[in-house]
């Protein structure tokens, strides 16, 4: 999906994906555009509008909740996509996890801002492009990564970045760099990058 927000009317219902990759603030437009432009956005729609696809944060789901319910008295849906948990990446990746040396940040680290720490970085927010985070064990991101990650910064290739989505302009594990346009879409839920086989990789 290239665009932020995608409308679609199925079976008599209202599907409104959000893009997990693009900017909320260009999300929320793109909705106030839509509602505010197209008269017939809700036509043959029976309910419910459901609104799926990206993690948002409370004041962002009653920010989206308000502008559809002045739109339309039909009931309004916000699915949940599956978060990514610390307890989760403890569980499945226990034996690479060391977290006894972390600090959490929260809030988006924003185009222009870096944060670094000695140990795991938690940060309950997304990393914009043009932020960087560097950690000298690992990152571990409640949200998306479009910035600049480095994880293992003093040469730890045990370290990995996690994250609900890893789109960055560049990761790196200790000494090894993992371009942008490598990337691959790897499918929804959260995703691990991590060194194997000599190589950056990323799992979901």
């Amino acid at each position: 999906m290239n665009t932020e927000v995608l409308f679609e009317n199925k079976d008599n219902r209202l599907i409104v994906s959000l893009n997990k990759n693009a900017d909320y603030d260009k999300i929320r437009d793109k909705i106030r555009s839509v509602l505010e432009s197209s008269a017939d956005v809700f036509n043959n729609v029976e309910g419910p509008v459901i609104i799926r696809g990206r993690r948002l944060s409370d004041y962002e789901e009653d920010e989206i909740f308000k502008m559809f319910s002045r739109s339309t008295d039909l009931e309004i849906i916000i699915e949940k996509p599956k978060r990514l948990g610390v307890a989760t990446i403890e569980t499945i990746f226990s034996k690479d996890t060391t977290i006894t040396n972390s600090k959490v940040f929260t809030g988006t680290v924003r185009s222009g801002q870096r944060i670094e720490f000695e140990g795991t970085i938690i940060l309950l927010g997304d990393v914009n492009a043009g932020s960087e985070v560097v950690a000298e064990q690992n990152i571990i991101v409640l949200g998306n990564i479009r910035g600049h990650v480095h994880a293992g910064a003093k040469g730890n290739r045990g370290a990995f970045i996690a994250a609900n989505s890893i789109n960055p302009t560049q990761l790196r594990i200790a000494d090894l760099i993992l371009k942008k346009e490598d990337k691959v879409d790897v499918g929804n839920g959260f995703e691990l990058a991590r060194i194997n086989m000599g190589e950056i990789s990323i799992e979901s």
